[in-house]
């Protein structure tokens, strides 16, 4: 039961008098339908990794979010500032993200591996993350845009293709030394639940997974007793096969250094077939944009370098060069033809350890998990009271939200209950205006505290010669 107990704290939980009860909500939103003949004709997914709402955007006037964190002995703390490269990693694994979100309770963050130095009880504010705020000043940030699942990476970056992780809860359990990942990987396997549990089993995984902490370990072994061992080489239904089948263009962009988020490397139906033309290196897409190559859909995981990871193996993530990434991105957009007919929507994949005060709806035994960070920005963006003009979105989405928005563009049914039951992002954008046109181009920064990598120049993801 290794692997079914890792991610959480060893150390006996104290809990406060009183402890209120898990009351969580189950209902989706209402039924939501973007409107007819909707003028976006390229989408643009851009997958980054490991942050929370409040983490960046907790202090966003008009927004949805919190300077003070709960403990799970009942104290607050406050939201301490955050460091642009951290120092050290904390969990952030299916367990963590239960024992975290603590039945709705949202105190137990400082349970986990990691977290117990409350290194998650931290934010940026405007001078850590300014370009960000800047694009919510102009665009829309959206404020309660939750994770799909409770996390990790590979179970998270599913949902953004497929709107379903197929019940896989972690990432891979088996290290080989060989260089591939998923179907590349004949000896690799991840935990999953079964495609085909009953209501009952269900509704119980679901009822044990809100008294994690109170019955604990006896709630874990006993949600760890439905999960089996599967390989992660799926032939199962994806959004860019359907795509594909309905002639529209598509490309997933992926850097080499994080083979953990080049996704469709899982789907069988893509990785043995044509379809694998499709699937390029990260470094290449702003030369796409450049070049008038730009698909009608794309999904883009940055460079690794750039990603905002907290903590990968060997290399400090500096927050302000992914930062700078994005600005070369967005620049590139705004100054190309594409930019009148495009939507983006930037998420990250998921909570990291990072502290957040939402409780998530508990749609299924799969999630919802922590809010992310979500930025959309485009021409048809609502407008609103932000200081350039931009609006704060209240309305519940999650990652399946992204596939229902392109699905509905191009006229494609949904794929899972998931994404068919989720909102296609209808109060982030406005068609019955003309777009706005301004531009917002911004500076690259200089000025902050890079790691050991140097900081990101507009030249970095050119590859030479083009």
């Amino acid at each position: 039961m290794a692997a079914a107990t890792e991610g959480y704290s060893q150390k006996t939980f104290s809990f406060p008098p009183n402890r209120p009860p898990a009351i969580r909500s189950t209902a989706p939103p209402p039924p939501a339908a973007l409107p007819a003949n909707v003028p976006i004709k390229h989408v643009i997914f851009i997958v980054k990794e490991n942050r929370t709402f409040d983490h960046y955007f907790g202090k966003y006037p008009g927004a949805d979010g919190t300077t003070i964190g709960k403990l799970l002995d009942g104290t607050t703390v406050p939201l301490r500032p955050a460091p642009d490269v951290m120092s050290a990693s904390i969990t952030h694994g299916y367990w963590s993200g239960l024992f975290s979100i603590d039945g709705g309770r949202m105190d137990g963050f400082n349970t986990i591996l990691g977290g117990e130095q409350l290194q998650g009880y931290t934010q940026f504010d405007r001078a850590g993350l300014p370009h960000y705020w800047d694009y919510a000043d102009r665009f829309v940030l959206a404020d309660h845009l939750f994770t799909s699942e409770y996390g990790p990476t590979l179970p998270e970056h599913l949902y953004t293709v497929a709107a379903s992780s197929f019940g896989i809860m972690d990432n891979k359990t088996h290290h080989t030394d060989l260089p591939g990942r998923y179907c590349d990987d004949p000896h690799s396997s991840v935990p999953a639940f079964p495609q085909k549990l009953s209501a009952s089993a269900q509704r119980r995984i679901m009822r044990l997974q809100n008294r994690l902490t109170d019955d604990h370990p006896k709630a874990m072994f006993a949600i760890s007793g439905y999960l089996k061992k599967v390989r992660a080489c799926l032939q199962i239904p994806s959004l860019p096969e359907k795509l594909s089948q309905a002639g529209i263009s598509w490309r997933f962009y992926n850097s080499p250094q994080f083979p953990i988020g080049n996704v469709l490397l899982a789907f069988r139906k893509i990785r043995f077939t044509s379809l694998w033309n499709n699937v390029v290196e990260s470094d290449t897409f702003l030369n796409d944009i450049r070049d008038g190559r730009l698909a009608q859909v794309s999904w883009v995981n940055p460079p690794a370098p750039y990603n905002e990871h907290p903590m990968l193996p060997h290399r400090d993530q500096s927050v302000c060069a992914g930062e700078n990434w994005s600005v070369a991105v967005m620049n590139a957009l705004q100054e190309s033809p594409y930019w009148g007919s495009t939507a983006v929507v930037m998420v990250w994949d998921d909570f990291g350890g990072f502290y957040d005060h939402v409780d998530p709806p508990q749609y299924d035994i799969m999630g919802l998990g922590a809010r992310s960070p979500a930025l959309i920005m485009s021409p048809w963006t609502r407008r609103g009271s932000n200081p350039k003009g931009g609006s704060v979105d209240h309305h519940t989405y999650e990652f399946s939200s992204v596939l229902r928005f392109i699905e509905e563009i191009y006229g494609l049914p949904p794929l899972t209950k998931r994404d068919a039951q989720a909102d296609p992002l209808t109060g982030a954008f406005d068609f019955s205006k003309p777009p706005d046109m301004h531009k917002l181009i911004l500076p690259l920064r200089q000025d902050c505290p890079y790691g050991k990598h140097p900081p990101f120049t507009e030249h970095d993801n050119v590859v030479p010669g083009t």
